[in-house]
């Protein structure tokens, strides 16, 4: 089945970085809420090494077998439930992964991927490989050396012309931005962001 060997090669991508959460029963409730229909389908809450407090990012990992457009239906009802049963701001760390049994064009899969509504959409494209699927989702670590300057990277621009206007984005706080702009997303870089009180 595609869902396992996309549920194996997310667990093996993230293993260093992030921790799975084992709230069992918590899962359990999130896939209940799927109609009965929808056969194939997991849950994986992950949080990133180092951060604190309880907040998680959802994943919801579907495979559809042969009715595409009715499980399609059922799918994105079921992304909204979830959304709808997540606490406090995890509901912006939603994320769907998405891979078709039938055959389903390309440019379907990326119209999909397009929509945001709910969540964040990755689908496997036809003759993907399942390592190059997860590979560009967000969770592949970006490998960058932030202490490199690069005249350029558009970061380095926008650093450097904010620098000239504001006395407070220190070269100590640019190395610090940088490195949380290429490897954090959602309220995980707005925390890192916002946690200097400088800007107040």
């Amino acid at each position: 089945m595609k869902l396992e060997r996309i549920k194996s090669a997310i667990c093996e991508m993230i293993k260093d970085r992030f921790k799975l959460e084992d709230n069992g029963a918590f899962k359990n409730k999130l896939i209940s809420l799927a109609d009965e229909d929808l056969k194939h389908k997991e849950i994986l809450r992950i949080r990133r090494n180092g951060i604190q407090g309880d907040y998680w990012k959802t994943l919801a990992l579907i495979e559809i077998e042969t009715d595409t457009k009715s499980e399609l239906k059922k799918a994105i009802s079921w992304i909204a439930s979830i959304k709808e049963s997540l606490l406090g701001s995890e509901d912006s760390d939603l994320y769907l992964f998405l891979a078709f049994n039938d055959l389903v064009s390309k440019e379907e899969c990326l119209r999909i991927e397009s929509t945001e509504n709910f969540c964040r959409k990755y689908v496997l494209l036809p003759e993907e490989e399942i390592s190059e699927f997860v590979n560009r989702t967000f969770l592949q670590k970006i490998e960058a050396n932030s202490d490199t300057i690069d005249g350029n990277d558009p970061l380095e621009k926008a650093f450097s012309s904010t620098a000239v206007i504001h006395n407070w984005l220190t070269p100590e706080m640019q190395k610090k931005w940088k490195k949380a702009f290429l490897n954090l997303y959602g309220s995980e870089l707005i925390d890192v962001l916002l946690e200097d009180e400088v800007l107040a």
